[in-house]
């Protein structure tokens, strides 16, 4: 079988990161970094508890669009830092991402994928041509879509019309006003929407609340 290709009982969790220029301010890449790194174990449980594994994958887009990782069991995953520069191409994104599903996901079965979409700004190409493109793939329309605004300059509308009706239309995008809550937004959308990929039936676990006393650089909003 090909590697490539989707196992009878794997699931396929996806990130989809802006890497644009503005990401390298107010420390919002590193803490996206960061994040990744330490969401990690909590993944590796989850897969544990799951009667197949945990396919990792994430792309960055920019000026253009590039992969990261492709196709990583989560027990071999390690996260290397993302590089910011540039523009917001996320419709670049989104057709790199339906190129692959079309040509390696196509007749093969698996757990509903999760898909996780990260961006602080606005897209600033054809965003919703390279959406119609991944939705029209089997396993773009199947897969459950989170969003995640990093910071109040990013687009909610166009977070929205990425998630759509995913998961009974039960979802809107999240968000994170500072380091704290992106990382909880983060852990939340690879840990609880994975186990309700696995596990169907069961409602998503609410996203957890967080305080962050005192002041300093958690609390800061971006």
């Amino acid at each position: 079988m090909n590697l490539e290709r989707m196992g009878t009982r794997d699931l396929h969790l996806f990130f989809l990161i802006d890497a644009s220029d503005s990401m390298s301010y107010g420390g919002k890449a590193e803490t996206l970094n960061n994040a990744i790194r330490e969401s990690i174990p909590h993944i590796r449980e989850v897969a544990r508890e799951s009667e197949g594994g945990i396919k990792v994958h994430a792309l960055s887009f920019s000026t253009g669009a590039r992969w990261l990782v492709n196709h990583v069991d989560i027990r071999d995953f390690t996260w290397e830092n993302i590089k910011t520069k540039g523009v917001t191409d996320m419709g670049r994104g989104f057709e790199l991402l339906s190129e692959k599903l079309s040509t390696h996901f196509q007749g093969e079965r698996g757990y509903q994928p999760v898909m996780i979409l990260l961006s602080d700004g606005m897209p600033t190409d054809d965003y919703q041509k390279g959406l119609e493109k991944l939705l029209a793939t089997r396993w773009g329309s199947k897969a459950i879509r989170i969003a995640i605004a990093i910071g109040s300059e990013a687009d909610m509308d166009v977070l929205q019309e990425f998630i759509g009706d995913s998961f009974r239309g039960e979802l809107k995008p999240l968000l994170a006003k500072n380091a704290a809550e992106l990382k909880n937004y983060i852990r939340w959308a690879s840990t609880a929407v994975s186990q309700a990929s696995i596990n169907p039936v069961k409602p998503i676990v609410p996203v957890p609340q967080i305080e962050v006393e005192g002041v300093d650089i958690d609390a800061l909003e971006w």
